[in-house]
């Protein structure tokens, strides 16, 4: 039930010496459901520019995700694709684990895609779609932005923290607000590429490297930590 969710969750995270999290939204957001907890800096996630390369750009739109999950609006996409004279291809699993699925009309279909062939299509589109209502981080909008693409994201905490003035953002639940932002885009490439410019020097900050070196912070921190508390409890004890 959801309430024995809640109460594992809340006991996971008050036991942990130190939580983390993507970002500092997720983590405000953690500690507004389940806190009071012993939280540490969010560590940003990385990804490698030399695995997401731009190549030449064509005009259509792409988004990816579980298709069954509202969290990544997805639909909301399919909904308005037949008003967009660009074509917009879609990847990801169709299935629910737990039965059920999700099929488009009016978008191609792509399917589950293996990563490289997810790194061909973002090297190809021109603008990335992102619509999510809930998104710890986003990993999509980061290699998309690697490869050279426009971003369209949904308009929430997290994802204006990590590309602020570098995407442009759409209400989730607002199909024609998403529908005009990509009919503008379509009828302008030079906003097109300025944005795509903006996004890859946003993402260039998002390094597997920086994401390695925050992490081992953390570590040294919660030992750190761990041996003043130590120190202390053998003190009183004796």
């Amino acid at each position: 039930s959801w309430h024995r969710y809640t109460d594992v969750v809340t006991a996971g995270l008050r036991g942990a010496d130190l939580v983390t999290a993507p970002s500092a939204a997720m983590l405000a957001e953690l500690a507004r459901h389940y806190g009071p907890f012993r939280a540490g800096p969010h560590v940003y996630n990385g990804r490698s520019a030399a695995d997401f390369p731009p190549g030449e750009k064509r005009p259509y739109f792409f988004t990816a995700g579980r298709l069954w999950d509202s969290a990544k609006n997805v639909a909301a996409v399919a909904r308005v694709a037949p008003h967009l004279a660009w074509p917009v291809r879609v990847a990801g699993p169709t299935h629910h684990p737990d039965g059920g699925g999700a099929s488009f009309d009016g978008v191609h279909m792509l399917g589950k895609l293996e990563p490289a062939e997810l790194a061909a299509q973002l090297a190809r589109a021109a603008v990335c779609v992102q619509p999510a209502r809930y998104e710890p981080f986003g990993l999509l909008p980061l290699e998309a932005a690697l490869a050279g693409c426009a971003l369209v994201l949904g308009d929430i905490p997290s994802q204006r923290e990590i590309w602020d003035d570098a995407a442009l953002y759409v209400r989730p639940d607002d199909d024609d607000h998403l529908r005009d932002t990509l009919l503008r885009l379509q009828s302008d490439r030079d906003l097109v590429r300025a944005m795509a410019d903006a996004a890859r020097a946003r993402a260039a900050r998002y390094t597997p490297e920086r994401m390695a070196d925050e992490t081992w912070h953390l570590d040294e921190r919660m030992l750190d930590d761990w041996g003043a508390d130590h120190h202390a409890d053998r003190q009183a004890a004796g």
